[in-house]
């Protein structure tokens, strides 16, 4: 799996993909480790070290899905659900 280095944003806000007005709802997310060894090795060639899937609720009850790196909080695969 290749992943370009220009999907990989600065931050959750950067990635363009969070619907207008969507919030955040209070202490509802997960950070849990990356199961899909293909996935994390292409990633760690980006950015080395610890890469985390991320699952944010928002208060209207859509789920924002992405992969996280723990130092940069650099994120890639951004997926509203």
């Amino acid at each position: 799996m290749k992943i370009p280095a220009s999907e990989i944003v600065d931050s959750l806000q950067k990635s363009g993909k969070i619907p207008y007005g969507w919030k955040p709802a209070r202490q509802e997310f997960r950070k849990v480790k990356v199961k899909n060894l293909e996935i994390l090795s292409t990633l760690r060639e980006h950015l080395p070290g610890e890469w985390r899937k991320v699952y944010y609720r928002g208060q209207d009850g859509t789920e924002i899905h992405y992969f996280e790196h723990n130092r940069t909080r650099k994120v890639w695969g951004v997926k509203v659900k």
